[in-house]
């Protein structure tokens, strides 16, 4: 029994842990579900249940457990008890991968074909459709390899999702089914063709984009400053050079003011999100126009604006000064980091905050979509930190002309640890999504610039805690992708398909069972 709910659970979670961002062996991400699968097959609902929780609570503790970082430094909890609520967290987002795990115990769904086929979908419509603080899957392990991520521009990341679990079940299928009826070939077929399938497109997909890039004129392209200030969250925080500890705003004005120099041809600079209260209406109102007017090319900042109550909440904003030092209008976050940026049920339950005394004031944006001007095609998206994990979020903002994605970031919260470059996963994948170029401004690293195609430009990336300038030039396509227009056609299909097979799998179970209840009761039943 511990083989099976616990050891082969967990070593698909080590699995997981080695294909991701830690190690970096991302093709791990093909086969980690394969133990779990084993564990799974001819097993009770009861331990498939136990199974997928175990797998589940693994996945998101490799995933994300760095979490208890931010809950000490910005929330204000202790070490002990900030790593028990990142416990908690994980234990309940493991449940979607419990239920999945009662199901393939209840329906024997390893045990054939079509079985497998409703294995990858249940989970992968399981996994996108419970609500999540982070939308992080084993699919994001992909960032890397442009070429299998191209299917993202077609049914976005649950259509991606879904083949990493097709794929993974198709293995449980191809070793399991000598000890079941049936046979391996049909299942390895199924992994080759996944793969034809996925490099094929993706292949067709990157040629097709550059010679597009390469035949485009310089209208369809625009170069952006990155200012990376490293800005200290704390002037003790061990991973900040002792001569960037007195690191602020007057940092970053400094370092914008000769990144103007050196790139004179640069068509706007980018600030990150700061740990300091930058004020729109204050400080930004007096240090940017000036800077703005003085190199003639716009800017683009984070700041805070009150929110009306007396000063007693903020908008998380952002402003694009113009080269005649004029604020165009003002992006207010939509949306805000649970427990980082606000606090939930704060209003209903006001007690909360004596547990989580270090919850920032924000409050949800209340302008809507706000997109900005820059260069000669460019229509910038503003995205905070958070928003760019958020496909449907970034949608918004494609379907009203925006074409270049700006994430403006703070990852220092985050100390020395892979959350930077999972954060940079999860954004990356809208640019493939809607064909669009993302440039990622972070205040500690790391900075990046990504191409439509998902490509990372080849030194653009910027190191961890370190003071840093970059300009890179993008490329910005005519048209948007299938998926900027069709949005999740292929995850309601993929749910109705689910739905409609766990109806077919109850009412085939119920008929089988009353079959055999009658066949019981044979001629005895006429006797009475």
């Amino acid at each position: 029994m511990i083989i099976h709910v616990f050891l082969l659970p967990a070593l698909s979670a080590v699995l997981y842990w080695i294909s991701s961002q830690a190690f970096s062996f991302p093709l791990a991400v093909w086969g980690c579900l394969v133990p779990l699968g084993i564990a799974l097959f001819r097993t009770s609902p009861a331990k498939g249940f136990a199974a997928g929780w175990v797998y589940g609570f693994g996945f998101w503790l490799a995933a994300v457990w760095w979490i208890r970082i931010p809950l000490s430094t910005m929330v204000g909890l202790s070490a002990w008890t900030a790593w028990g609520w990142t416990l908690v967290f994980c234990a309940l987002s493991a449940l979607p991968y419990a239920v999945f795990g009662f199901l393939a115990g209840k329906f024997r769904l390893f045990e054939r074909q079509a079985g497998v086929w409703f294995a990858a979908a249940a989970l992968a419509v399981l996994r996108t459709w419970t609500p999540q603080v982070f939308p992080g899957s084993e699919a994001h392990n992909l960032y890397g390899w442009p070429v299998l991520l191209q299917a993202l521009d077609l049914g976005g990341a649950p259509l991606l999702l879904f083949l990493v679990y097709l794929v993974n079940f198709q293995i449980v299928r191809a070793l399991t089914a000598r000890g079941s009826s049936g046979s391996p070939w049909p299942a390895l077929a199924m992994i080759g063709l996944v793969f034809v399938l996925l490099t094929s497109y993706g292949t067709w997909r990157l040629e097709s984009m550059d010679r597009e890039r390469q035949a485009a004129g310089p209208k369809r392209r625009i170069t952006v400053i990155a200012v990376q200030p490293n800005v200290p969250v704390s002037v003790t925080d061990p991973a900040v050079l002792p001569e960037d500890r007195t690191n602020d705003v007057r940092t970053a004005l400094a370092m914008t003011r000769e990144a103007f120099r050196r790139f004179p041809h640069a068509d706007l600079a980018v600030w990150p999100e700061i740990p300091l209260l930058y004020s729109c209406g204050g400080e930004a109102a007096r240090d940017l126009p000036p800077l703005a007017r003085e190199a003639g090319r716009p800017l683009l900042v984070p700041c805070a604006s009150p929110a009306g109550d007396a000063g007693r909440s903020y908008y998380n904003s952002v402003i694009l000064i113009d080269p005649d030092g004029r604020a165009q209008e003002e992006y207010r976050k939509l949306l805000l980091v649970p427990f980082g940026e606000y606090l939930p049920l704060e209003r209903e339950l006001p007690f909360l905050r004596k547990f989580f005394p270090g919850v920032m004031p924000f409050v949800p944006g209340d302008r809507g979509v706000v997109t900005y001007a820059a260069g000669s095609a460019a229509r910038l998206i503003p995205s905070l930190c958070y928003e760019a994990v958020f496909s449907d979020h970034t949608r918004r903002f494609v379907r009203q002309g925006g074409n270049v994605l700006v994430n403006m970031a703070d990852d220092a919260w985050f100390g020395k640890s892979p959350a930077s470059v999972i954060h940079l996963s999860l954004a990356l994948f809208r640019s493939v999504e809607y064909r669009i170029p993302l440039v990622r401004v972070a205040n500690s690293g790391v900075s990046v610039f990504v191409e439509p195609t998902g490509e990372i430009l080849p030194g653009s990336p910027t190191p961890l805690f370190q003071k840093a300038v970059s300009a890179h030039t993008l490329y910005i396509p005519r048209k948007r992708s299938p998926y900027a227009v069709w949005g999740d056609a292929f995850l309601y299909g993929l749910t109705l398909l689910s739905v409609a097979g766990l109806a077919w799998l109850c009412l085939g179970r119920g008929f089988r069972q009353e079959r055999r209840k009658n066949s019981c009761a044979g001629p005895a039943g006429g006797d009475r």
